[in-house]
């Protein structure tokens, strides 16, 4: 390649990188413009105003970035809505579509329809339907969860009081076993008691019979009235029969003459002697 030809070459390389700065700042200007539209408003009402007058105007405004922009936020939503539906059933939203849903929000639902030939307005009727249904449903399934659980807890009560009422159950049966061990051993103690009572009353009688009979066998012994004076220590009535010391209960006792029944055989005067 000759020295012309690289000149050439130069100058190609150079006018290429020109017109590429060039296109850059073409679309940096493009984009400024567009969002400089809306960039410098904060109510919809004086953007409106403006694009009616002519002083803004695009065609092909960038709806992701008039989404994020002020204005449309502070908008209402049923304008944000309308704007919103226009994005969707046109391929660009224009300055025009803000004026139509600023002068009525139900614009677009009345007149365009969506790619089935389906109104707009039915369809997103629909769409709130199928939502409300599906809130419906949710409820539905929520309250049947909360009964569910509220049996739960019931059930589970009613087996603690179950559980409750049995255990209570148990502690007065055994308490009523121990109240009738008690009753059962204060009887038994008490039957006890009438035949020790009786035992010892049978006791003291006995003791009270022989105290009378010592009481009557001294006194007869210290008594002389009918009694035999040749047996001082005992008393053998002198109207008595003949008798001999297998007919009396004494043993070894004085004996004075004249001896009438004939107690001292060996005259010593021990009589009945054994």
């Amino acid at each position: 390649m000759g020295a012309g030809g690289i000149m050439k070459f130069h100058i190609f390389y150079i006018l290429f990188i020109a017109f590429s700065i060039i296109s850059i700042f073409i679309s940096n200007s493009q984009a400024y413009a567009v969002e400089g539209i809306w960039r410098d408003y904060e109510s919809m009402k004086e953007l409106v105003k403006d694009i009616r007058n002519g002083d803004k105007d695009d065609d092909k405004m960038n709806y992701d970035k008039f989404k994020d922009s002020s204005v449309y936020k502070n908008a209402k939503e049923d304008l944000r809505r309308c704007i919103d539906l226009a994005d969707k059933v046109g391929e660009k939203l224009g300055d025009y579509e803000i004026v139509r849903c600023f002068e009525n929000t139900n614009y677009f639902k009345e007149k365009y329809v969506d790619g089935n030939n389906e109104n707009v307005s039915q369809q997103e009727q629909q769409n709130e339907t199928n939502q409300n249904q599906s809130g419906a449903e949710e409820a539905v399934q929520q309250k049947e969860l909360q009964l569910t659980e509220n049996n739960s807890e019931q059930q589970e009560q009613q087996e603690q009081q179950e559980q409750q009422n049995e255990t209570n159950q148990n502690q007065s049966g055994a308490e009523e076993a121990v109240q009738q061990k008690e009753l059962q051993l204060a009887e038994n103690n008490s039957e006890q008691q009438g035949q020790q009572n009786v035992t010892n009353q049978n006791q003291n009688q006995n003791q009270t019979n022989d105290e009378r009979k010592t009481r009557t066998s001294e006194s007869n012994v210290g008594s002389n009235d009918g009694c035999d004076p040749s047996y001082p220590d005992i008393c053998i009535t002198t109207y008595s029969e003949k008798l001999s010391c297998v007919d009396i209960p004494f043993r070894n006792f004085k004996v004075l003459p004249p001896d009438t029944h004939g107690f001292d055989s060996d005259s010593d005067g021990v009589g009945c002697e054994g």
